[in-house]
């Protein structure tokens, strides 16, 4: 479901002030990439993110800008009959999913574990 784009930075914003560990999913240029992250920075004003990428063991951070400009965003979550494709065991420990979607295909998503006790997330359970 397609949100306002001011939804959406509320939402980033939440998972910002709240730390919350969430799975990462990309699809650009049709490479497929899944990692855990966290939300460092949110600039309303110029429709930007800061992100942090971690790896499986949080060994390894990529911290990361991302500007939102002319993304759209869609969110589904559990009970939203869009969420049913997500409720196979590969998602089962997802509540919801922020949507980042680009015109040139590029796709990213931010999935928000149902507790915190089921992160991290492996690339094996998001893709």
């Amino acid at each position: 479901m397609l949100i306002p784009t001011e939804r959406a930075f509320w939402i980033l914003d939440y998972y910002r002030r709240h730390q919350i560990r969430l799975a990462f999913g990309a699809s650009i240029l049709g490479e497929v990439a899944a990692c855990s992250a966290t939300v460092t920075y949110v600039w309303r004003e110029t429709h930007a993110i800061g992100i942090k990428l971690l790896d499986e063991d949080s060994d390894q951070v990529w911290d990361r800008l991302i500007p939102l400009a002319r993304a759209n965003f869609a969110f589904v979550q559990m009970g939203d009959p869009e969420f049913l494709p997500f409720t196979t065991a590969s998602f089962r420990s997802i509540h919801s999913i922020l949507m980042i979607l680009f015109s040139d295909g590029t796709t990213m998503f931010l999935a928000e574990p149902r507790t915190f006790d089921d992160a991290p997330f492996r690339e094996s359970d998001v893709m």
